[in-house]
């Protein structure tokens, strides 16, 4: 029986199924495009039930995006020492970066695919900028619990920076990685947290 599986235990193969299906979605995807691709076909690849691939996600197309989890886990586990926004946005950059950091070669291949799919799929791209405003909301939320003193706006505005400096980083990394040019993401978000530096002072 499942309860008498370790907890570790049930949680990678929770992460083995989900890692799965995305992989059976991305590969559908780029077969034969979204429009022809079915949740049943998707499920069927991975090897799981109709059923079981909506207890992990709600729709074929938010299978095939990763849904910026460990974006979602390091703002869960953000500190800030310091309650100036300009301090906040660096505490937030070197959280982003240790995150992207992460990332092994595998995951930066996945990342490619995920690029050329976005770039051909304008329905991913809806389903990408409904994650964003997740995130936007998240960030907003810890910031709100760490600075309780801040005015709400001004950290919605901090959250929306730091998102918009997220998605710009992989987009630009996207592109260069499709002119055949190997830079880390780290790297890309660097400079772009970087020009956001010059323009904001």
């Amino acid at each position: 029986m499942d309860g008498d599986v370790p907890a570790g235990l049930r949680e990678r193969r929770r992460l083995d199924t989900q890692l799965e299906i995305h992989e059976a979605a991305l590969s559908l995807f780029e077969e034969q495009g979204l429009q022809a691709t079915t949740v049943q076909q998707i499920a069927d690849r991975a090897g799981i039930s109709h059923r079981t691939f909506f207890r992990y996600f709600a729709s074929k197309e938010q299978a095939a995006l990763p849904g910026q989890r460990r974006l979602l886990r390091a703002f869960e586990g953000l500190e800030i020492d310091a309650d100036g926004p300009g301090d906040v946005l660096r505490a937030i950059e070197r959280m982003a970066i240790a995150a992207m950091e992460e990332e092994r070669a595998g995951r930066l291949e996945e990342h490619r695919r995920i690029t050329r799919l976005l770039a051909a799929e304008p329905a991913l791209q809806a389903v990408a900028a409904g994650q964003e405003l997740l995130l936007v909301e998240a960030l907003h939320d810890r910031l709100a619990a760490r600075l309780p003193e801040w005015p709400t706006t001004r950290a919605r505005l901090v959250a929306e920076i730091a998102v918009v400096t997220w998605r710009t980083a992989w987009q630009r990394w996207g592109e260069l990685a499709m002119q055949g040019e190997e830079l880390e993401p780290a790297d890309v978000f660097r400079e772009c947290a970087a020009d956001l530096r010059v323009i904001v002072g």
